[in-house]
């Protein structure tokens, strides 16, 4: 029964000096950047090529536009048949809503759409590269 007990307080002690030993998980990692939760609703992302007061605007108008009736209705579409057309008319009806909120905002859906399309590029050719 003592070498029972003895081995049970050896093991225990161990753990715990392994458990102390361990990085903690929630750790800050120092400027690495943070993932998304699973089902986190992510916004549009600032391009270097649009001002701050220009962000903003487009912020403000991107709220303005979720309430338009076309947007709406584009978003209803898409949560009965979630396919690419779907997806395009509503991306297509959000852009509407925001030009008819803020005329002046035209070039920062042109800096959103260059940014899509150069990471979309760059994601295929890191794809064809791993081939």
């Amino acid at each position: 029964m003592k070498l029972k007990l003895a081995f049970l307080l050896a093991l225990i002690s161990s753990a715990g000096l392994i458990a102390a030993d361990a990085p903690k998980g929630d750790a800050p990692k120092g400027d690495a950047p943070k993932k998304a939760e699973k089902g986190a609703k992510r916004g549009p992302q600032k391009p270097d090529a649009v001002s701050d007061d220009d962000w903003k605007k487009f912020l403000a108008a991107s709220e303005k536009a979720r309430e338009d009736a076309g947007v709406k209705a584009a978003e209803a579409k898409l949560k009965e048949e979630k396919s690419p057309d779907n997806m395009k008319a509503l991306q297509e009806a959000r852009k509407a809503a925001i030009l008819k909120a803020d005329a002046s905002l035209e070039s920062v859906l042109k800096a959103i759409e260059d940014s899509h399309a150069k990471a979309k590029g760059g994601k295929k050719k890191k794809d064809e590269a791993a081939k």
